[in-house]
């Protein structure tokens, strides 16, 4: 089986999550045959402690320290959730490696770019018949990925509209003092920056397309992965953590306010009868579907549990569901009709089939300033654009006593 997972995944760049600027036709055939989870959210923040969850929980089953971890980040070496794993295959990246080295230019071919080496070995484990976990952070340190895969490989000359005459003039009708907007970004380093009002809007298409780039990369090593397994063979891809595209004036890995962005991960895995999960539930299933494979090689890898309603009218609702039926334990891999999500064991989020509710940036629990934090609507409003706390104050006033419960329970 392959096991692969990505630091500063966001499923708005996939097109099998509706993407319409950027096709990623491989993640959408293991999409199609398989099954995906449209509304996963990690119940923490640190992608790290992700990683660990997913390593504990496989703990459990005895075929996981057969596991071959390849990886580009040195820091799950120093986890102990690392100590399961007989084997863990370092390579770092370039921009590890050679700190000094020019970033400028991007990877030439797709076999020399940091994922690609990965991939290579990856490859080479999965031929020679081992089930290998391949884990990158190539997404939020090196953006090696070659431009041409970008969909648009010329850009036409930038130019500008003029509000007086109506029509787009030139960009060397601008004066030498206009920098214009590139169509795409060169550079290997990973943007972090919270938009203000003299940046020109464009960069947000900009580095939404460099990203888009960087996901084409992850779906050509996707194709040639799968192309050494056999059609029955799992297939799990996913993600520790979110990346900020201009939410919320933010680019950037953790960047910027807690939001859906960072919080909601890709999870499409091979196998199961093509159900989509409509409904939210804990990134956690990833371990709980990778379980269900290693203790049952020869069955059916996604058993109906796993999955909440297919029909979001068939489930029940928050207020018809009793509150102590409702999963206790954030680690707990059953499906959830809501994921609360924690920042160095601080409550800091809660997200339901209907609502998304943090509190405000400055603000942290325990606290009853309920008119500063933020509500939600959810699947709706994907991108948190409309907080609608004081139009339904008594959503906000539940949803913050349920943090706050979970804050004193965890004390």
């Amino acid at each position: 089986m392959l096991i692969f997972t990505l630091e500063g995944f966001t499923p708005a760049a996939i097109s099998a999550y509706g993407s319409s600027w950027n096709r990623t036709p491989a993640i959408d055939r293991l999409a199609a045959e398989g099954t995906t989870w449209n509304r996963a959210i990690t119940p923490v923040t640190d992608p790290l402690e992700q990683w660990d969850r997913w390593a504990n929980t496989l703990a459990g089953t005895p075929q996981a320290n057969h596991i071959v971890v390849i990886t580009d980040d040195p820091r799950l070496l120093e986890r102990d959730s690392a100590a399961m794993f007989e084997e863990i295959i370092l390579l770092e990246s370039d921009l590890e490696t050679a700190p000094d080295a020019d970033d400028e230019s991007e990877a030439i071919d797709i076999e020399d770019t940091s994922i690609g080496r990965l991939t290579a070995l990856a490859a080479d484990r999965l031929a020679q018949g081992d089930s290998v976990w391949l884990h990158t952070r190539f997404l939020t340190h090196c953006w090696d990925a070659p431009r041409e895969l970008s969909d648009d490989t010329i850009a036409d000359e930038p130019s500008y509209y003029d509000e007086e005459s109506g029509e787009d003039l030139p960009a060397e009708e601008l004066g030498e003092d206009h920098d214009p907007v590139p169509f795409i970004v060169e550079s290997a380093t990973p943007p972090n920056h919270s938009i203000t009002a003299d940046d020109d809007p464009d960069w947000i298409t900009t580095w939404m397309r460099t990203y888009g780039c960087q996901i084409k990369l992850v779906d050509a090593m996707l194709d040639i992965l799968g192309s050494v397994l056999a059609p029955d063979e799992t297939i799990v891809l996913s993600g520790t953590s979110g990346f900020a595209l201009g939410q919320n004036g933010s680019i950037g890995h953790r960047t910027g306010p807690w939001r859906s962005c960072h919080l909601h991960v890709p999870l499409v895995c091979s196998g199961g009868s093509g159900l989509r999960s409509r409904l939210v539930a804990s990134a956690d299933e990833v371990a709980a579907v990778i379980g269900t494979r290693l203790a049952n090689p020869s069955g059916d890898l996604l058993p109906t549990h796993l999955f909440a309603c297919e029909n979001v009218a068939d489930a029940p609702t928050e207020e018809s569901k009793p509150e102590e039926s409702l999963p206790s334990n954030p680690s707990s891999p059953s499906p959830t009709e809501r994921v609360i999500t924690q920042h160095r064991s601080v409550p800091i989020a809660i997200t339901t089939n209907d609502w998304f509710y943090v509190p405000s940036d400055d603000q942290s629990l325990p606290s009853d300033a309920v008119e500063r934090c933020h509500l939600y609507l959810k699947p709706d409003d994907v991108d948190d654009f409309n907080n609608v706390v004081r139009l339904r104050q008594e959503e906000a006033d539940r949803l913050h006593q349920t943090l706050l419960n979970e804050f004193h329970r965890a004390e």
